[in-house]
């Protein structure tokens, strides 16, 4: 007679499940007593065919597969209940792990005390060490029915694993709820409590949950409507369920469960919350309010409530934002993105008056307040905010170029630092290869992104002969070349010209003190009256690009960067290159190291001779100049547009 049935629901857990097939083999527990049923949920990844080669090494091992993907553990559940030929069965996630004593300690206490179900602790695993929960020290074997659900719903999760009859299960038809998402496992365990006839627990871990974080936010973590949905139903249904038995759920779990979902509809947020499910909660809520005002909330957290109670949707929805911090000396690449933003997190912001100095009274208040914090550039911000950050708060850190040429990061403790936000993949490596404190498994790309739809695109033929640069500083941006461009363009043509946006040399203090930098623009400015091109350059200075390009009619915006292969190198992302499509315009790209990761081949020249046969080309044939910068615009919509940012920041975040 087989004792036990491991029941175990898979879903593409190919790259996951190593760990829970080690803990099977481990099992210290006759072979001939227990069998393990895998139930893949139709997975995609190679997981059914894998399993079905892993059962064959093994007797009492089986897998089936289900036609259709239900979405949840629950349908592979029933299902595996169905196989079971077990005397009891045992539920196991294909990313935790089953205990080797764990059948033999659970089923000989069964057995000896005719159970219906044996509930124990768990070891949670972060990765960093194995945190014992899910105790309940005061059990006695006095407790009457009544006790022992209300000691096992106060003080335990409502995790799968336990031991449980099952006939229990098939004779009372108890199921695991397929259509409700969240709380499913709360439902299926009250049915067990409430129906068992012998309650018992064993004070001896029974598997190990895997809590490692994971590198994406799974469909399982993001909260949304659904989510709330099935929570609201699960605690109605919970609380009449227990009620039979003489437990309240408002005064002995509820607590849990509702500081869960609140924390849930600020850090995993979908923003789908409809008005009507916002109403049932709100009305649930109000039903519960005079137990509910007991719970020691967070003052964050009865900010919620009372906006619920007060039927205050737009409020509800505000405060279920996320406190976004963001910190820095210079924030032009962020900015422009708050009003996206905004509709995900509630920002306030930490301006640095440079590198290393700031107002440390008004970044400590602001600390105080923030859940997420940002800090754009990986310099003294970042430093210091990694030395004050609190354990619960999350540190998000997008560093640049310049970075890469100073010694902050040397100094920064990336224990406490959450996720490194790189603006190219050149960048990525580049930064793990300076910084080999960082560990890789914390460091995404998160490129600039471009608001197309900002920009003016006004047409005029006049672009067809009107170059730009976007920033000339310093020597290493190579205006030199572009001077020479225009030098033989105008040869061809005397109607092309150059316009100059951003600072000149003699703007920046710390330029005008360098003298190889001085002499090279000087050199620059010798060049324009040497070939009289001063009529034909032209300096705008600062202006809003998004405005200027079209209006000053610039059809070709030039990156001529020195492709510098040493750290920290010279250009990472180089924005100038998605402003000139985003306005119209075409940009045209001497090669520098990194472009070919960010921006379309076609646009990227070996030498300055090629780009400029390229704007001849394009000068003559207006409508291939028009496919191009259709194309750029097509290209920059589909890889960096604003909406797609702040979705990868929403998702990175909310993964934490």
């Amino acid at each position: 007679m087989i004792a036990v049935s491991i029941i175990v629901p898979c879903f593409n857990a190919y790259s996951k499940i190593g760990r829970c097939l080690a803990s099977l083999r481990s099992i210290d527990f006759p072979s001939d007593d227990y069998e393990v049923i895998f139930v893949d949920d139709k997975s995609t990844d190679g997981t059914y065919e894998m399993l079905k080669a892993e059962c064959e090494t093994v007797k009492n091992w089986s897998v089936t597969q289900l036609q259709n993907n239900s979405g949840s553990p629950s349908r592979p559940r029933n299902e595996g209940v169905k196989l079971a030929k077990g005397e009891y069965v045992f539920y196991l996630d294909c990313d935790d792990e089953i205990l080797p004593t764990t059948l033999k300690a659970y089923y000989n206490h069964a057995a000896k005390s005719d159970a219906c179900v044996v509930r124990g602790p768990l070891l949670a695993d972060d990765g960093k060490r194995k945190i014992l929960m899910n105790t309940i020290p005061e059990w006695s074997s006095r407790f009457s029915k009544k006790e022992r659900v209300s000691k096992i719903i106060e003080k335990q999760s409502t995790t799968p694993p336990q031991l449980v009859r099952t006939q229990l299960v098939v004779s009372k038809r108890i199921e695991w709820p397929e259509k409700i998402k969240m709380g499913e496992d709360t439902l299926f365990l009250v049915d067990v409590l409430c129906n068992a006839e012998n309650i018992e627990y064993l004070d001896e871990p029974c598997y190990i949950y895997n809590k490692r974080p994971a590198l994406t936010l799974s469909t399982t973590q993001a909260y949304g409507d659904k989510e709330l949905s099935d929570h609201i139903t699960v605690w109605s249904l919970v609380q009449s369920k227990l009620g039979e038995v003489g437990v309240d759920y408002s005064k002995t779990r509820l607590f849990v469960g509702l500081s869960t979902s609140l924390k849930s509809l600020i850090h995993k947020n979908k923003n789908d919350i409809k008005n009507e499910t916002f109403s049932r909660f709100s009305s649930f809520l109000k039903e519960h309010e005079a137990v509910i005002n007991d719970y020691k909330l967070s003052e964050r957290l009865k900010e919620i409530v009372i906006s619920a109670l007060k039927k205050d949707f737009k409020e509800f929805k505000n405060l279920c934002r996320p406190r976004l911090l963001v910190a820095g000396h210079d924030l032009k690449f962020i900015t422009p993105a708050e009003t996206a933003l905004s509709e995900h997190f509630d920002i306030r912001y930490d301006k640095w008056e440079s590198h290393t100095g700031h107002n440390e009274k008004q970044s400590k208040e602001l600390l105080g307040w923030a859940e997420v914090i940002w800090c754009e550039w990986m310099l003294g911000n970042s430093l210091w905010y990694s030395n004050n950050k609190k354990g619960n708060q999350k540190l998000v850190i997008r560093m640049h170029r310049q970075e890469l040429g100073t010694v902050y990061a040397e100094k920064i403790d990336f224990n406490n630092v959450d996720v490194v936000f790189t603006v190219s993949t050149l960048f990525f490596e580049r930064v793990i290869e300076r910084f080999p404190n960082i560990p890789r498994r914390k460091v995404r790309v998160l490129p600039n992104y471009v608001d197309v739809d900002a920009y003016g695109k006004e047409w005029h033929d006049d672009r067809l002969f009107t170059l730009g640069m976007i920033g000339i500083l310093p020597s290493k941006k190579n205006f030199h070349l572009a001077l020479e461009a225009l030098r033989t363009l105008k040869k061809k043509d005397s109607r092309y010209k150059l316009i100059v946006y951003g600072k000149k040399p003699e703007d920046l203090p710390w330029l005008t003190k360098n003298k190889e930098e001085m002499a090279y623009f000087e050199r620059c400015n010798s060049y324009i009256s040497e070939n009289v091109l001063d009529d034909s350059v032209r300096f705008r200075g600062h202006c809003d690009i998004k405005k200027a390009l079209a209006h000053d009619r610039v059809g070709f915006v030039l990156s001529l960067s020195e492709s510098v292969q040493e750290l920290p190198g010279f250009e990472s992302f180089h924005l100038a290159v998605a402003d000139g499509f985003a306005s119209g315009g075409v940009s045209l790209i001497k090669k520098w190291a990194g472009c070919e990761y960010i921006f379309p081949g076609t646009v990227i020249f070996e030498s300055t001779s090629g780009l400029v046969e390229a704007i001849l080309d394009f000068s003559a044939d207006k409508d291939r100049f028009k496919t191009l910068s259709y194309s750029g615009v097509s290209f920059l919509k589909e890889n960096y547009a604003l909406t797609e940012f702040v979705k990868n920041i929403k998702s990175e975040v909310s993964a934490l």
